[in-house]
């Protein structure tokens, strides 16, 4: 079970170690090296601890959600979990509860994932597929189906 709470000022260098180490890899693998310089001023001119949520289990911090609203879909703009909280079913049990709200709003839900990162097959699994690519990322959106009515039941 998880919680999410608030990212703040104060949380700007962990989010910041934790991107790094969630993405380097995939960085690496993408674009063929992880310029540090490049990478702190990158995030450095785009944070914004209001866009941010923590995701907190057992009292920790492990990870982050970035989550995007319109009248026209819910978007997943970033889910990073710290490598040691990775495949414990966590990132799991967030994009499943947002499926969830999407369902519940009648909405898509759409993300975009580095090709060469492997939660595409986790983002599979959850009922993602491949809309549309880039050279760098494939598009995923999610229809989540209405809840079934029982018209005519009792109430």
């Amino acid at each position: 079970m998880y919680r999410l709470r608030a990212a703040t000022e104060a949380d700007r260098d962990w989010l910041y170690e934790l991107n790094r180490a969630a993405m380097r890899d995939y960085v690496v693998a993408t674009w063929g090296e992880w310029n540090e310089t490049f990478q702190r001023e990158r995030f450095a001119s785009s944070f914004a601890p209001e866009r941010f949520q923590v995701i907190v289990v057992d009292g920790l911090d492990v990870g982050l959600l970035q989550v995007t609203r319109d009248a026209e879909r819910i978007r997943l703009a970033e889910i990073e979990l710290l490598p040691e909280h990775q495949s414990r079913g966590i990132g799991s049990e967030v994009i499943r509860d947002l499926i969830e709200e999407a369902r519940a709003a009648a909405l898509p839900l759409e993300l975009q994932v580095l090709k060469v990162n492997p939660a595409r097959a986790l983002y599979e699994r959850l009922g993602f597929a491949v809309y549309d690519e880039t050279d760098t990322h494939h598009l995923m959106r999610a229809h989540p189906r209405p809840e079934p009515t029982s018209e005519g039941a009792s109430q």
